[in-house]
Formats: structure tokens, C-alpha cells, sequence
């Protein structure tokens, strides 16, 4: 199906979407499948995933959480973008399993591109609201991450999820 250019983009993603939730097709299937394919074809089944994530985060598993670390330093931008959030959406399912992801969502945090900040920033702001997290090092360090981010798209998301780790942390 990915190969068939009489299918569209979006059409292909939703296909996807559908067997993520009907359980068609598995985490184990996706990594298979994504060894084999482009980058372009990749990030469709990123964004697959994303969506699924975000709306019914109960699906995923902790598979589902090492695929998208595994890729939130890739050299594709819309794979970066889509496993970060993915990652956020999942985030409170697996606060022990996180500081991976913390390390390579920070490296993102600094990254040229606005989108892949975005991305970054929509991660940290569901983990900082994690009480693990909220009143420790990571706070800090989104603190200063905030302070010096001028792009006001990507500072909203660290300034409303500090206000919200504030009074968790407390």
C-alpha cells in the first residue's frame, strides 16, 4: 500500500491509522516495515502513529515509546517532529522510562528548525507536569530553555507547562 502512488498521502496515513486501531498491525510489523522503506514513507507511519497516540494513548505500549526515542534525533525533520510528540502523548504511561527521551528532546530544543523545537517543546511540556519531574532538574532546565527561546509559539508551550508543573510541585 505505501508503494502505490494511486493512493495519497493522507489516504495512506488513515489506512494506517485504522490498522494501529483495529490492531492489523503491530509495533513489531512497524519496525520490519520501516527498515525497508524510504524516509518519505517513514514519516507517513509517524504521523500514523502520532494521531493514533493522541487520541487513544491507551493502544500504545512501551515499544510504541522506544520506536519514537529511537527516532527523535532522526535527519528527517517530519520524523523528528512526529516521534517527539509521540513521545509527549504517551509520556505519562511510561514516567520511568523517560530519560532518554529527555536527553534527546533537549538536544532538539536547540535545533534551527521551528517545527522540530515545537515538536520538543510539546514533549518536555507533558513530561515537566509528570511529579517526577516537575520539581527537579528538568524544571530548571526548561526554565532557562523558555527564557531564551524567541520563537513565542514554541516559549507558550514551556510557559504554560511550567505554570502547571509550579503547582504540582508543590
Amino acid at each position: 500500500m505505501l508503494n502505490d502512488k494511486s493512493i495519497k498521502a493522507i489516504e495512506k496515513r488513515g489506512i494506517i491509522i485504522k490498522s494501529l486501531k483495529e490492531k492489523n498491525i503491530g509495533i513489531k510489523e512497524i519496525k520490519g516495515l520501516l527498515n525497508e522503506i524510504d524516509e518519505k514513507k517513514s514519516a507517513i507511519i509517524f504521523e500514523a502513529m502520532e494521531a493514533v497516540t493522541n487520541s487513544d494513548a491507551h493502544i500504545a505500549d512501551i515499544e510504541w515509546q522506544h520506536l519514537a526515542v529511537e527516532n527523535i534525533l532522526s535527519v528527517s525533520n517530519r520524523i523528528k517532529r512526529e516521534a517527539s510528540r509521540i513521545v509527549g502523548n504517551i509520556a505519562h504511561k511510561f514516567p520511568n522510562d523517560l530519560e532518554k527521551a529527555i536527553e534527546k528532546l533537549l538536544l532538539n530544543s536547540k535545533d534551527p528548525g521551528t517545527v522540530v523545537r515545537w515538536s520538543s517543546a510539546y514533549a518536555l511540556a507533558k513530561i515537566i507536569v509528570i511529579p517526577q519531574y516537575a520539581n527537579g532538574e528538568l524544571f530548571d532546565r526548561l526554565t532557562e530553555i523558555c527564557n531564551h527561546e524567541e520563537e513565542s509559539g514554541v516559549k507558550n508551550q514551556y510557559v504554560k507547562a511550567l505554570k502547571k508543573a509550579a503547582k504540582v510541585g508543590l
